[in-house]
């Protein structure tokens, strides 16, 4: 007679996946605002800056002053991780908490959170009450940083500049990061200004690894990888460096793992985890697209 799978150790596999979806993270995640998404399209509304007038006199007439209403489309797009188990698999790895099926899984749709922030960075977006208006990410406002000769201090601070100007990453409740790979931070480690105790007084080093700069949290991702996170074209990467009020992720359907059955295949189960998020860029001044050379 067949042998069948256990389903005592279908349920720890799925167990086990959602334990580790819940311990790993995107790396952008923190740093964007996240949205229950319903339909398939998502309006996002932000409103513009208003002054504040001063009045003289007694009995004056009210008048109205005018305020930007900002809506932006957020469309939902859905992400599938679909894996076929054999129940040698099953009764052989899926115990192990380190079980390469439950890292693969969560890994994969926690990677897609980065891919989605970034392709929504520098992406044009459609605005206005029916989303009949394209803005591409210049007209938007987003600046371009060039720092193909190198990212140095003296690109840093003019980061920094533009964020300033723009009266962004002032206040304490907002914080701004930078998106980087292991080029950018050997090049950052080599600024005294960044490492050397004569100019800072800030632990920006730890193990190894410098965390912060002028500010700006070093988000570290892979270059050397299948499908990085920062794309490679014509031997340029472009990073982000952001707000944190500079996207919006709409969350149409959490991660979820379902485990089937398929009579159709001899003693396998599939491994099914799906995700639907989409996302968008909410303000270009809030956004700078900073070009090095791979």
């Amino acid at each position: 007679m067949p042998s069948t799978i256990d389903q005592a150790l279908i349920t720890e596999f799925s167990a086990l996946v959602h334990q580790v979806a819940q311990q790993k993270t995107s790396r952008l995640k923190p740093y964007s605002t996240m949205k229950q998404m319903q339909g398939d399209v998502f309006a996002y509304d932000g409103l513009g800056r208003v002054e504040a007038r001063e009045v003289t006199g007694r009995n004056v007439p009210a008048t109205f002053d005018d305020i930007t209403h900002n809506r932006r489309k957020i469309s939902r797009r859905r992400f599938v991780v679909n894996l076929p188990v054999d129940a040698s698999d099953v009764r052989g790895a899926l115990l192990n908490p380190d079980s390469e099926y439950a890292e693969a899984c969560a890994n994969a749709m926690m990677r897609q959170y980065d891919r989605v922030i970034y392709d929504a960075a520098f992406a044009s977006v459609l605005t206005g009450r029916d989303f009949e208006t394209t803005v591409t990410a210049a007209t938007d406002g987003v600046v371009t940083v060039d720092a193909t000769a190198g990212l140095t201090y003296e690109k840093l601070l003019e980061i920094k500049q533009n964020f300033m100007d723009r009266d962004v990453g002032v206040d304490q409740s907002e914080s701004l990061f930078l998106t980087i790979t292991g080029d950018e931070h050997t090049d950052l480690m080599s600024e005294v200004e960044l490492t050397s105790g004569d100019y800072t007084r800030q632990f920006a080093i730890e193990k190894g690894n410098i965390q912060e700069a002028l500010g700006l949290k070093l988000i570290p991702f892979a270059d050397s990888v299948t499908n990085p996170i920062i794309p490679t074209v014509s031997s340029q990467r472009q990073l982000i460096a952001a707000s944190s009020r500079g996207f919006c992720v709409g969350v149409s359907k959490e991660m979820s793992v379902k485990i089937m059955e398929r009579p159709d295949y001899i003693e396998t189960h599939q491994v099914q985890v799906i995700m639907e998020i989409g996302a968008v860029r909410t303000e270009g001044a809030l956004v700078q697209k900073v070009t090095v050379t791979a």
